[in-house]
């Protein structure tokens, strides 16, 4: 969730500073200078709960539209990565009658972690206020963002998101940066059957709700677009949890923006650690990292990882993350590397852990 800015009837009014040249380019762009919450969905168990987000100065994003031109596309994307982001800002959580302050670091980035906070199960909302007057005039910098409380899951899901559900041709740079250029939240696709896959394992065999987190390395920037892109193809609401913010446009088109996956394994552990009694279905693909990560993660935790199934989109590396499947199986957890969601699926029910 973002924070909205407020509406000028002529953006020579708004906070935007430069020279004349830049600001013209800004205001046609409406682009201001301007703080900005970015919260995200937050996640517990009974007795602590984690909040996360950040605190930056950047410009409104307009919803995507389907029939949108790929021109139109390129610059929505770009500005999401227009943005820089606040050191030291104060934020305030409000929670029932209890306030808490954090402070963001050099990153623009802040985390409450909250002991003892007397929320029952389920999804509720918190609310989420800017403390700091960064500009002159500023009004209310504020939103509702939401936190999900869960304790006597079934079985909790770990997915990573490009190449798992979302296609995204990681493993060919050019192909991806043009599709993250040329298509939106309404225009990208899922794999076919993966929704279906993905709802069937969120409900289990209880047909209660098992939480889902998506641990991914999309950066933060990208948050929103990946709300959209799950609430427009209905697949289960859940947790993200993504790479560090970027705040140089440059930084999008460098391959090496695109290489360090250390952070998701830091993410998966926090969320195991979070829920010790709880097992776990880990889901990646094998186009980079994500088989050996949850190698390791089913070597360190062998007693919550449930099963592990792996897309193969990469046909060079399946003969190679066979051999890691074959390993995982040998510590007893089930895995599968498949190609369709239906084969996936009909595993996951041989193995009783969807009707």
């Amino acid at each position: 969730m973002i924070s909205s800015p407020p509406e000028w009837s002529d953006y020579r009014q708004a906070p935007i500073k430069g020279n004349w040249l830049k600001r013209w380019l800004k205001s046609r762009f409406r682009y201001v200078d301007y703080p900005f919450l970015l919260a995200y969905r937050g996640f517990g168990n009974s007795d602590k709960l984690i909040i996360q987000g950040h605190v930056f100065r950047g410009m409104a994003m307009s919803k995507p539209k389907k029939s949108r031109r790929p021109w139109k596309n390129f610059v929505a994307l770009i500005k999401m990565f227009l943005v820089r982001t606040v050191s030291e800002a104060t934020v305030n959580l409000t929670l029932g009658y209890r306030k808490f302050d954090a402070l963001t670091n050099e990153n623009g980035f802040f985390e409450f972690e909250i002991q003892n906070h007397e929320l029952l199960e389920g999804w509720h909302q918190i609310t989420i206020e800017l403390k700091d007057e960064l500009v002159e005039g500023q009004e209310q910098v504020r939103l509702t963002s939401e936190v999900l409380i869960a304790d006597n899951f079934e079985y909790g899901l770990i997915s990573d998101i490009d190449d798992t559900f979302l296609v995204s041709h990681v493993t060919k740079f050019w192909r991806k940066l043009y599709v993250l250029l040329t298509k939106n939240a309404e225009s990208r696709k899922p794999f076919e059957g993966v929704v279906s896959f993905y709802t069937n394992l969120s409900r289990g065999v209880t047909q209660s709700e098992n939480p889902f987190f998506y641990v991914s390395s999309s950066e933060w920037n990208l948050y929103d677009f990946l709300i959209n892109f799950s609430r427009n193809y209905q697949l289960p609401k859940g947790v993200l949890q993504l790479k560090e913010i970027k705040d140089e446009w440059r930084d999008f088109f460098r391959k090496g923006s695109f290489s360090n996956h250390d952070h998701k394994r830091v993410k998966i552990e926090r969320i195991l650690k979070l829920y010790p009694d709880r097992k776990f279905v880990l889901l990646g693909d094998n186009g980079q990292h994500d088989p050996y990560i949850y190698e390791t993660l089913v070597k360190d935790y062998p007693q919550q990882v449930l099963a592990v199934y792996i897309r193969g989109v990469k046909p060079s590396n399946r003969a190679k993350v066979d051999l890691v499947i074959s390993s995982i199986k040998s510590h007893g957890v089930e895995a599968l590397q498949f190609r369709k969601s239906t084969e996936a699926e009909i595993h996951a029910k041989s193995i009783g852990i969807i009707l």
